[in-house]
C-alpha cells in the first residue's frame, strides 16, 4: 500500500492510498479476519474470483487506516450507512472515507476536512456512447471534453458525486467539471441544498486515470479525538 502525492492545492488533512491486487495470493486469511460478518457475506456474492479479492483486500485495507487514526482495533471500526447509502464512520470520529476500484488498483482517501470521494478507472474504456448522457449544457458549449480526455471527466464527475453521497446516473448532467490550470477542476451546480465542491485530478497507475473530490471544509470539533487534535495543530 503507498500514499499518493496529492496536488499543492488539496488542503492538509487528506490522505488518498493506492493498493495493487494479487489475484493469486493465498495469504487472504488475515484480511478476512478483519472484516465484519455483513462484510463477508457481501463478498460472498460476488460470482468472480478477482471481485471477492477486491472486496477483502480493499475493506481490510481501510479498516486498517481507520484504526490508525480513530485509536483503535481494525475489528472494532463500525462502519454504517448514512441515508444515501454511503458507508461512514460514527460523526463522532470526524473522519470521512471514500473507496475506488479498477482492474488492478484500489484506491482508498480519507479526510477530516469534509465529504470526500474518489475515483480510478481504466484509461482505455469505450467512452463513444457516454457524451450524450454525461455532458451537461455549460461542458457541451465550452466544448473542452472529447472522446480523446473523456475519461479524465467521467473519473471527476465521480469523484464529485460521491462526495456529494449522490448516485452517479442520476445527477451526471447536474454538475459542470471544467478544468483549471493548476490541475485542479472548477465545479459547478444550481443545486442550493448541495455543497460547494472542488475537484482535482491526481496520480495513477499508468493507463489508469483517477480523481479526488472534496466539498466545502466543515469546521471540526477537534477536541473530541487525539488524532483530529493531533492534525489540527499540525497542518
Amino acid at each position: 500500500m503507498q500514499r499518493l502525492h496529492l496536488p499543492r492545492t488539496v488542503p492538509a488533512g487528506i490522505e488518498v492510498w493506492l493498493l495493487k491486487f494479487d489475484f493469486h495470493s493465498t495469504q487472504l486469511m488475515d484480511d478476512w479476519l478483519l472484516l465484519s460478518m455483513d462484510e463477508q457475506m457481501r463478498t460472498q456474492r460476488f460470482h468472480q474470483h478477482e471481485d471477492r479479492i477486491r472486496s477483502i483486500v480493499t475493506r481490510a485495507a481501510l479498516r486498517r487506516l481507520l484504526a490508525e487514526r480513530v485509536m483503535s482495533s481494525p475489528h472494532d471500526i463500525q462502519i454504517e450507512l448514512d441515508k444515501f447509502g454511503k458507508p461512514r464512520l460514527s460523526a463522532f470520529y470526524g473522519v470521512e472515507f471514500n473507496v475506488s476500484h479498477a482492474g488492478d488498483f484500489a484506491l482508498i482517501a480519507l479526510s477530516i476536512r469534509g465529504e470526500i470521494g474518489v475515483d480510478i478507472e481504466y484509461r482505455h474504456r469505450d467512452v463513444s456512447n457516454l457524451c450524450t448522457h454525461v455532458l451537461s449544457p455549460v461542458e457541451r458549449v465550452r466544448r473542452v471534453w472529447s472522446n480523446r480526455n473523456f475519461i479524465d471527466l467521467w473519473v471527476a464527475k465521480e469523484s464529485v458525486l460521491k462526495a456529494l453521497g449522490f448516485g452517479v446516473a442520476e445527477y451526471l448532467q447536474a454538475i459542470t467539471v471544467l478544468p483549471d490550470h493548476d490541475g485542479s477542476y472548477h465545479v459547478m451546480h444550481d443545486q442550493t441544498e448541495w455543497a460547494e465542491v472542488k475537484a482535482w485530478s491526481i496520480d495513477a497507475p499508468i493507463h489508469y486515470v483517477a480523481a479526488l473530490a472534496l466539498t466545502k471544509h466543515r469546521k471540526l470539533e477537534v477536541e473530541r479525538h487525539p488524532f483530529l487534535s493531533c492534525v489540527s495543530k499540525c497542518t
